[in-house]
């Protein structure tokens, strides 16, 4: 599963949580949707006109019902296209295959930036048309050749502030602290943010982080290895820490916040050190949809509706023209706010590409051994 496919299908069971919860207002979720719609995303080609249906494929749950509302309604409203989602989940290997066997049924895969420039190397997804989708509206380093990101969010330290006597972590080199710092740790079981914390917390500078020293964050994670528990959904990274199972641990950025408002401050967060993310959409090599699926993908970079998703989901802006536009509150957990992201590193998505299959294995044989 990809790895920021699983964080897009937790933030949408977040908002789904808060519209139950009475927390989030329906209308506010359908009022997302009027926004993008009025937004004119440029469909109007001859091209695009000529696609009856877009598939979207993507991980299931409650982000079908969300995604049709965000992304997939306001598009059919504007072009008559009509957005299918497919939540069976687009796997690497599922795309391969269908590219190979030249039998593609999808438009747009869910995914991240591995998945992106792995697919690409793999000449799976084709290269973003970046004569429809708009480079200048993706942060710095953003614009990736395989994939267009729509949103960022974050990996970051977290902590129980009632657990170390008035002391508080302020960086990876605490988090690797246990005698100053008692109490278990978690981490993604997937890996992606594990190793930067590891180098980060043995004395690697956060802009010479890339390319990872793989056999040295391994060895540094060994030395707390008895002290280490894995998550795999943010609903279980966000439960260890309300059953006082871990005192600290790597979330993301959306968990975090969640936690940290449901007690009152007790659990806290810094971006300090903390991973930006990229959230990454492809589209398959051959796919039905033609370039409709591009005009799909600029659709859904308009600043307002981003902003509009920060509210909703907690997914920061990767427009930098959302920059002031929203209040302080807002911009306090954005990790793409210009004060938060300075103090972060970006997800380097070559190295992901090049090494998340082989890596994430040696580090699942490392926590189990």
């Amino acid at each position: 599963m990809s790895r920021a496919s699983n964080y897009l299908g937790d933030a949408l069971e977040i908002l789904a949580g808060r519209v139950r919860a009475g927390a989030v207002d329906r209308r506010e979720v359908l009022g997302l949707g009027a926004l993008v719609a009025a937004l004119g995303v440029g469909a109007g080609s001859a091209e695009a006109q000529a696609a009856k249906e877009i598939v979207f494929a993507m991980w299931g749950g409650d982000a079908e019902a969300a995604y049709q509302k965000v992304w997939g309604e306001p598009f059919t409203a504007k072009t008559g296209i009509k957005v299918v989602m497919d939540g069976t989940g687009p796997s690497p290997g599922r795309v391969r295959a269908m590219v190979q066997a030249r039998n593609v049924t999808w438009d747009i895969i869910d995914g991240g930036v591995g998945t992106q420039a792995s697919l690409g190397a793999a000449g799976a997804v084709q290269e973003i048309d970046y004569t429809v989708v708009d480079r200048a509206k993706a942060l710095p380093g953003m614009d990736y050749r395989w994939g267009a990101t729509v949103f960022v969010y974050g990996s970051v330290l977290t902590y129980d502030s009632r657990a170390f006597g008035g002391r508080t972590p302020q960086s990876w080199a605490d988090f690797f602290d246990v005698a100053a710092f008692p109490g278990k740790r978690v981490l993604y079981k997937y890996m992606a943010g594990a190793l930067e914390a590891a180098l980060l917390g043995d004395g690697v500078p956060l802009d010479r982080l890339y390319p990872l020293d793989v056999d040295r964050a391994l060895r540094k994670l060994a030395t707390i290895k008895d002290h280490l528990v894995l998550w795999d959904t943010g609903a279980s990274s966000q439960q260890l820490f309300r059953d006082g199972e871990v005192t600290m641990g790597q979330l993301w950025h959306t968990r975090a916040n969640l936690l940290q408002e449901e007690s009152g401050g007790r659990f806290r967060y810094t971006f300090n050190q903390g991973m930006l993310q990229p959230g990454v959409m492809s589209v398959p090599k051959n796919n039905p949809a033609g370039k409709a699926a591009m005009q799909l993908l600029a659709s859904m970079q308009d600043p307002q509706a981003q902003v509009k998703l920060l509210e909703l989901l907690g997914n920061g802006p990767a427009n930098p023209a959302a920059d002031g536009t929203y209040g302080e509150a807002l911009a306090r957990r954005n990790p793409g706010h210009p004060d938060n992201r300075k103090l972060m590193v970006l997800q380097n998505a070559d190295w992901y590409g090049e090494h998340i299959v082989p890596v994430t294995k040696r580090f699942l044989d490392l926590m189990a051994s």
